[in-house]
């Protein structure tokens, strides 16, 4: 009985003393009439075992059914955005997040399952992903970023957005956003993809429904947007853009920090803030972390992006 899986894991990888190991296992179909009793997770370096992490009869079950309740809630046409499958699996392991400390990068992941006596087994490749461009961050000035790769999120358990991330600016009382109309910039050179603008900002009164009825699923999710195709394979999107806004075309050429529209709040957004990801091999494809050049916290270190919530200052 195979056990059907992501094809690959692209990780983060950084040193602080130790090397920090991060990457997420968005799911675990085990094809076959038996379902797992037990489920072991080991993170490899060569034949090195690097962290192991063990479920007994117990956890798996309630894993399993957490699977069962979740998988429903995907529509069809999500299926190749959040799982990178074209069919919907009858069960499934979801979601499991590994993020620690060891000597080296991880280079492999095994997973070993028993299954109504038997043993099956799994590896994965981990890949420390390092991409081909150069990036600057896509706004200028002093941002809040938040939903990043860290932290277990709405972005991270969708394939194509698990790099993703939010950034807004406030008021004092943190309670208005300030950055709506502010510019967006490309974060890399490229040629235009995609282009889409036309909705107003989302308010309690937008039907979101109507909204996917006449333009489709893409522009309920993102609403007016600019899609850069980059060397390497890899795409940028940039969401939720002000309407009227967009100001450039599908096809066109563009510079890394040329503007390319405006901040707002249209599409599944409910404040104005800018949605950015990376991904690779089109739209559906797996997302991919970058590293922005000259990217500061306000204390004036670099800043990788690598917590739950950056106050960060950007040149533009």
């Amino acid at each position: 009985m195979p056990i059907k899986c992501d094809p690959v894991l692209y990780s983060v990888t950084r040193e602080e003393h130790m090397v920090h190991n991060d990457f997420f296992l968005r799911y675990l179909e085990f094809q076959g009439e038996t379902q797992p009793s037990s489920l072991v997770f080991t993170c490899l370096a060569g034949e090195r075992e690097l962290l192991r992490v063990s479920y007994g009869p117990d956890e798996t079950a309630r894993r399993l059914a957490y699977g069962r309740e979740e998988l429903p809630r995907y529509r069809d046409s999500s299926l190749g955005r959040i799982l990178g499958l074209s069919y919907r699996p009858k069960e499934v392991f979801l979601h499991e997040h590994f993020s620690f400390f060891a000597s080296q990068a991880a280079d492999r992941l095994r997973v070993e399952a028993v299954c109504g006596g038997h043993r099956v087994e799994a590896a994965i490749p981990v890949i420390p992903y390092q991409s081909p461009n150069r990036w600057r961050f896509p706004l200028g000035g002093t941002v809040v970023v938040t939903d990043t790769y860290p932290s277990v999120n709405s972005h991270r358990w969708c394939r194509n957005s698990e790099f993703a991330f939010d950034a807004g600016t406030f008021d004092e009382t943190l309670e208005r956003p300030t950055i709506a109309g502010r510019p967006v910039y490309a974060a890399c050179c490229g040629v235009v993809e995609e282009v889409f603008d036309g909705l107003e900002d989302t308010d309690d009164s937008t039907d979101l429904a109507k909204m996917e009825a006449q333009y489709g699923e893409h522009a309920r999710i993102d609403g007016n947007h600019v899609l850069i195709r980059h060397e390497g394979g890899e795409l940028s999107l940039y969401a939720h853009l002000q309407k009227g806004s967009v100001a450039v075309a599908a096809g066109e050429s563009v510079q890394a920090g040329q503007q390319i529209g405006r901040v707002g709040s249209s599409g599944s957004s409910w404040v104005p803030h800018l949605h950015f990801h990376v991904m690779r091999d089109g739209v559906e494809g797996p997302g991919v972390p970058v590293v922005f050049d000259g990217l500061r916290t306000i204390l004036g270190e670099p800043c990788l992006l690598e917590d739950t919530v950056n106050l960060v200052r950007a040149g533009g």
